[in-house]
């Protein structure tokens, strides 16, 4: 059973000597380095070679070479099929070969195989029947094929183009007996994917002149081929922004020569064509100032690029636009000049709508000012000199006036002025006008205007205060409800023509200062007229007072003196009658009980009408006595506090406050139907305060001043007033009243 074994591994061992030497190296380890000596040849083997190309093979040491081949498994299999074994096979070759002697053999031919390798290019070579000898790795990256499968097939066959079967490069360049440079084809890879290459393509020739074969180098240019795609995409889309651009594109060079420009600029600056516009010459000729064409220049030198650089041009008839510049200098790679491009937008529109705007804003802040001043109650000659300047500013003028009609005085007169001398006074002639006609139309308020947005202008001057005349000034209607009330006064200059919008801002304001003149002139009659009220108001209730006074000092000094000495006269005659005339007596007695009523009436309804003691002790003592009085005869409960106050107020305001007290109580009395009233009056700097509540029926506050009952409030309101004080009434249905009223102390306090 051994002996079969043994005999088993002895032919297995002689099968595989038989099929290792039947098999060179580069088979059995399926080598695709075709430029190895050793590959193609039979019975070779590698390690016997001083240059391999093994993967494992480092080229500049021996005993690297042997290390290599120990891990070589070619090596290795045929060591241990050796005769004598694997130690002896190792010695023979340690012995047999010197590498260090044949190595200047292969140097030459290793360094040009090592430049092949690493060019980047692709790079073939043939045989004089183009079959493929060598096929380095920058070709094997491109087309998809190993170097061992790619040698010895037709390059035709690696390309797969039908350009190759039609049209080969190394026929071409045989048939025209020179190289073929440059030449653009498709190929397809090993995995279908088409490929653009570049190629250049040349013939080997032997010493006899015979064809031995050809090399073609090639480049993958799918890159380029993008780049290219993606630069003619750019040129494409560049040239439908150039040409379909609304603004001017433009190209010049540093002495200002136009290069090129779309037809946008052509239309903006007024051309008949680019080749028109590009034989003026200088761009500096399309500047509206040559000076800004240099202050451009400076700016983009120093800075590289400039960016909305505002300046005017001139179009081919001369007409002005004002233009945006954003440009940036480059340097031609061509011509190595200065070069500058850019983007010119005409902004004329868009300038003439922002002063537009800016003109109305400042139309508005006139009218704004003049609404603002009749807020404030500004007096009118502020108002009109206030609008004479923002109208001169808007207008850009310098001098003007506002002349103003009193047709009670058939007059003129010049309120405000601005730049002009002052106009003569106490003259009836001071205005003088150019048409006579429009000046009585005015002055006798005869002629009613339509609503107009403006109305036509006049010319008009005035006599100065030192003899001689003002210049004719250009004249503007201010008008209320269709009647002219005034007008303003310009030194506008022959030349000066004013547009339409100025015309209707004067207009406008014409419309407006007219019933804002109206306006201040009855807030003034009306403050006039209110004045002169508060004045009658105050006058009335000193009078009221006085006469009160008046009434109760006659009412205590000679009616109570009358009764006084009725009364005495009575006790003498009931003591000078006899005693049988009881009846008599009885009759004395009634009377004179009938005098004794008579006149504590007559003292109640003195001190009612001014209370002495008022006036001999003070505000506090004299409420506390009447509301005493009254809280016994009425039943109501009263609750009074006078708080911080260290002397005596003036006699009218205690007189007033007295008053205050007085009518508020007799409302609780009469309409309120309360229970309960309080009274609270305090010193709380820098004011008085007076609070009367009560809890009674209450009633609509609105009603105050429109029935009989409410008059005695309006009254207390209209003193409140006059003192410079605040009313204020809390009233509703059900929730009793509450009035607080506030007195300045400055006013209040008696300092003497």
């Amino acid at each position: 059973m051994s002996s079969l074994l043994q005999n088993h591994r002895i032919l297995a061992r002689f099968e595989k000597k038989r099929t290792i030497q039947e098999q060179p190296c580069w088979q059995v380890l399926s080598c695709s380095k075709i430029l190895c000596p050793a590959h193609g040849k039979e019975f070779i083997e590698c390690w016997l070679i001083p240059k391999t190309h093994c993967t494992n093979y480092i080229q500049d040491d021996f005993y690297q070479k042997l290390s290599s081949c120990l891990e070589c498994a070619y090596f290795k299999e045929i060591g241990e099929i050796h005769p004598s074994g694997w130690g002896h096979f190792f010695s023979d070759q340690i012995h047999k070969y010197n590498i260090k002697a044949l190595e200047h053999l292969y140097q030459k031919e290793e360094s040009f195989i090592e430049i092949l390798d690493r060019i980047p290019d692709g790079l073939f070579t043939t045989d004089h029947e183009w079959r493929i000898t060598y096929f380095n790795p920058a070709a094997e990256k491109i087309t998809g094929f190993w170097a061992y499968d790619a040698v010895g097939m037709y390059c035709k066959d690696v390309f797969k183009n039908s350009i190759c079967e039609s049209d080969c490069a190394l026929k071409r360049a045989v048939s025209q007996g020179r190289d073929v440079h440059n030449r653009e084809y498709e190929i397809t890879n090993i995995n279908g994917q088409k490929i653009p290459i570049i190629c250049s393509t040349s013939v080997f020739r032997d010493l006899s002149g015979r064809i031995a074969g050809g090399l073609e180098i090639f480049k993958d240019i799918t890159e380029q081929k993008k780049l290219q795609e993606e630069i003619v995409t750019r040129e494409r889309k560049y040239r439908r922004i150039f040409e379909g651009s609304h603004d001017m594109i433009y190209t010049t060079n540093l002495p200002g020569d136009i290069l090129d420009v779309n037809p946008a600029g052509v239309d903006m600056l007024g051309y008949r064509s680019r080749e028109e516009l590009i034989r003026i010459g200088t761009a500096e000729r399309l500047y509206a100032d040559p000076k800004d064409r240099k202050s451009f220049l400076g700016q983009i030198l120093r800075k590289g690029f400039v960016k909305d650089y505002e300046v005017d041009f001139r179009k081919k008839d001369g007409t002005p636009i004002h233009v945006l510049i954003s440009s940036r200098k480059y340097e031609n790679p061509a011509t190595a000049d200065i070069e500058f491009e850019g983007i010119i937008k005409d902004i004329t529109h868009r300038k003439q709508t922002e002063e537009d705007l800016r003109q109305r804003n400042r139309e508005l802040s006139i009218l704004n000012s003049i609404a603002m001043a009749l807020n404030h109650n500004i007096p009118l000659n502020q108002i009109l000199l206030k609008t004479l300047k923002n109208v001169l500013a808007v207008l850009n003028l310098e001098r003007g006036v506002i002349v103003l009609l009193d047709r009670t005085q058939k007059n003129a007169e010049v309120h405000v002025r601005k730049g002009l001398p002052p106009a003569a006074t106490n003259r009836g002639d001071v205005i003088l006008f150019k048409d006579v006609l429009l000046k009585e139309c005015l002055m006798e308020g005869k002629m009613m205007l339509e609503p107009e947005p403006s109305f036509p202008a006049f010319k008009a001057r005035y006599r100065l205060r030192r003899h001689g005349m003002s210049p004719w000034l250009t004249c503007f209607l201010i008008t209320f409800k269709g009647v002219g009330v005034g007008f303003f006064g310009l030194e506008i200059s022959p030349a000066r023509q004013l547009t339409n919008q100025e015309l209707h801002l004067m207009g406008s304001l014409g419309n407006f200062l007219g019933g804002a003149i109206e306006n201040t002139q009855l807030m003034d009659m009306i403050r006039r007229h209110r004045q002169e009220l508060r004045q009658l108001t105050e006058k009335l209730f000193q009078s009221q007072e006085e006469e009160r006074r008046r009434i109760a000092r006659e009412l205590h000094d000679e009616s109570g003196q009358s009764l006084t000495a009725v009364k005495l006269a009575l006790e003498r005659l009931r003591q000078n009658i006899f005693s049988e005339e009881i009846d008599l007596e009885k009759e004395i007695s009634d009377v004179n009980k009938m005098v004794m009523r008579t006149a504590s009436e007559i003292r109640r309804l003195s001190y009612h009408l001014h209370p002495t003691l008022l006036i001999d002790l003070g505000l506090e003592p004299a409420l506390k006595l009447y509301f005493k009085e009254i809280s016994a005869h009425s039943g109501i409960i009263i609750e009074f506090n006078m708080v911080g106050f260290n002397h005596r107020l003036k006699t009218d305001l205690e007189t007033v406050l007295y008053r205050f007290s007085q009518e508020a109580l007799t409302n609780v009395l009469k309409h309120s139907r309360g229970k309960n009233f309080r009274l609270s009056i305090i010193r709380s700097f820098p004011k008085i305060i007076f609070v009367a509540e009560d809890d009674g029926i209450g009633f609509d506050s609105s009603i105050i001043g429109k029935d009989k009952q409410s008059l005695g409030l309006l009254g207390m309101r209209e003193r409140t007033s006059l003192l410079g004080g605040n009313f204020n009434l809390i009233s509703r249905v059900g929730k009793g009243t509450r009035i607080r009223i506030e007195i300045p102390i400055e006013e209040a306090l008696d300092h003497g």
